[in-house]
């Protein structure tokens, strides 16, 4: 019996150790983080698309609450987007005008020739 005592005891007692030193670094090492940061983030779309020049929606939120970013710089989310980010920061925000993609080019089958037989789908 007394076998299986001691180590029961020890590895308790190291667990019990390691928990309280990991508490006491969690609040020694904490990162203070703005409390903007995360309400940016909830009003952005949330689509990760990089289409701002961030790498994320949670770089651009950073970016905006940091000043280093309008709060029109998503344009996924447009000026809806963009009016509830200037709700949340107390600015007023320019609406831009939306981003449209525009094609300039003519390659279709009757300017191109075929170079290769397609076999699949239709």
């Amino acid at each position: 019996m007394t076998n299986l005592i001691y180590p029961v005891i020890s590895l308790g007692g190291l667990g019990a150790i390691f928990g309280v030193l990991l508490g006491y670094a969690s609040k020694k090492f904490a990162v203070e983080v703005d409390p903007k940061i995360p309400l940016v983030r909830e009003a952005l779309p949330g689509a990760n698309c990089g289409g701002c020049g961030y790498a994320g929606c949670d770089a651009c939120a950073k970016a905006i609450v940091e000043g280093s970013a309008p709060p029109n710089v998503c344009s996924v989310g447009g000026a809806a987007t963009a009016e509830k980010i200037g709700n949340i920061l107390g600015l007023n925000v320019k609406v831009s005008e939306p981003k449209l993609a525009f094609v300039r080019c003519s390659g279709d089958c009757k300017q191109s020739k075929e170079k290769y037989k397609y076999y699949g789908v239709q």
